[in-house]
């Protein structure tokens, strides 16, 4: 069943000082909480990597990741400090009293995550922008604008989506292909842009998996060829306990996103928000909702962009039900929100 159109009511800025919204500050603040990790990442992931490759002969293939790691966070950061770091202060005085605007809109040019998006008037270039969202921008055919500001900056939300997106006054581009408007549907199964971000979920968790499986790898090899029982015996029993932490603390139904999808039809169910505790430094976080049956459901790791959709409108998508041992998919019909809620 394809509902392409399905109508869904969802989250919007206010007219003006956006900030007083809970969920657009902390994600606003998440800008700078990433380029600050950043720089974190880099100095641990290159202490860590020092110590076991200078001092401990039987820990390359870990030293080597750390190496890696520290890199990739160093290319993060001067990426986001390209990005953001001029657009950030603007976008903290635009967004305490100036008016946003409804423009129509359309996506005109796209690199990777970048778009240039026609807005009304004007050509706005926004440095990151995922698939997801492109896909929302292109259907609803309308963001918010605040500003821009003299020197061009402005901010654009997308409808449902309580995330400032960076945005800057270009000169119009040479327009590319316009990407196909994904469906939207009732069954969870066909509905295309939940899907997509259950499958980017995955292959985050895989990769995870991934480099602790290389690691634990490397290290007993290098345990059994640098010699000693007791430095094998050692590094077994760190992976035994490695392994033992993750199948704790491993957030199964994250990786079976997919499946609950396909489980059912979404469904819209009356709720109220009863514990959220996620701030700026934790942004996704613990939320603990109160069905209109009096069940009580838990959410383990909630995005701003979900409670801020549950506060504006009272209602959660689900499919399904939660059962024994086994979560539900909650989220959005065809928006890139996406998680899973278990009965408290």
């Amino acid at each position: 069943m394809d509902n392409t159109q399905l109508s869904v009511a969802v989250w919007r800025p206010t007219e003006s000082w956006q900030t007083e919204d809970k969920a657009v500050e902390q994600l606003l603040g998440l800008y700078a909480l990433r380029f600050r990790n950043a720089i974190t990442g880099t100095v641990v992931s290159l202490v860590f990597a020092g110590l076991a490759l200078g001092f401990l002969p039987y820990m390359y293939t870990v030293g080597g990741l750390f190496a890696l790691n520290a890199v990739r966070q160093v290319v993060a950061g001067i990426r986001l400090r390209i990005d953001f770091s001029r657009w950030l202060p603007a976008a903290k005085g635009l967004l305490n009293g100036t008016p946003g605007r409804r423009y129509a809109a359309r996506i005109v040019a796209r690199r990777g995550d970048r778009a240039v998006v026609a807005v009304g008037p004007m050509h706005l270039r926004l440095p990151s922008v995922n698939w997801g969202l492109r896909q929302v921008i292109a259907r609803v055919g309308e963001v918010t604008v605040v500003g821009p500001d003299p020197e061009g900056y402005a901010v654009v939300f997308v409808d449902g989506m309580s995330m400032p997106l960076a945005a800057k006054v270009v000169e119009a581009p040479e327009p590319t292909e316009a990407e196909p408007i994904a469906r939207v549907s009732v069954n969870g199964a066909e509905d295309e842009v939940p899907n997509w971000i259950a499958g980017r979920l995955l292959r985050v968790h895989l990769v995870i998996l991934g480099v602790l499986a290389v690691a634990l790898a490397g290290m007993t090899l290098e345990a059994q060829s640098y010699g000693g029982a007791l430095i094998l015996g050692i590094v077994e029993l760190v992976m035994l306990v490695v392994l033992w932490m993750l199948f704790l603390i491993m957030p199964s139904d994250q990786i079976r996103l997919r499946t609950l999808l396909a489980a059912g039809q979404w469904q819209a169910h009356p709720v109220t928000i009863q514990q959220a505790n996620n701030d700026t430094r934790r942004p996704i976080a613990g939320l603990t909702l109160m069905l209109g049956n009096g069940r009580r459901l838990s959410i383990k790791l909630a995005a701003p962009e979900l409670a801020a959709n549950i506060s504006a409108t009272g209602t959660l998508w689900m499919v399904g039900m939660p059962g024994k041992r086994k979560g539900a998919a909650v989220g959005i019909p065809g928006y890139p929100i996406l998680t899973a809620a278990r009965f408290a």
